[in-house]
């Protein structure tokens, strides 16, 4: 049954990365660095969204 929509859940899931990390390049001072924090709300993010993907694919396969 999602077989169909897999792709585009993993694009809508995606796409915000995409965009905050343009978001985060594009705020870089050479001077101060990277917050920590922009890497830990990306890197929970991905987390989740790994997750969410993971059981979605065991999902399909059952």
């Amino acid at each position: 049954m999602w077989g169909k929509y897999l792709w585009k859940l993993r694009l809508l899931l995606f796409s915000p990365i995409v965009f905050y990390a343009i978001f985060m390049y594009s705020s870089f001072d050479s001077d101060e660095g990277f917050p920590s924090s922009y890497f830990l709300i990306l890197a929970i993010y991905t987390l989740i969204t790994s997750i969410i993907l993971h059981k979605m694919e065991k999902k399909e396969k059952e």
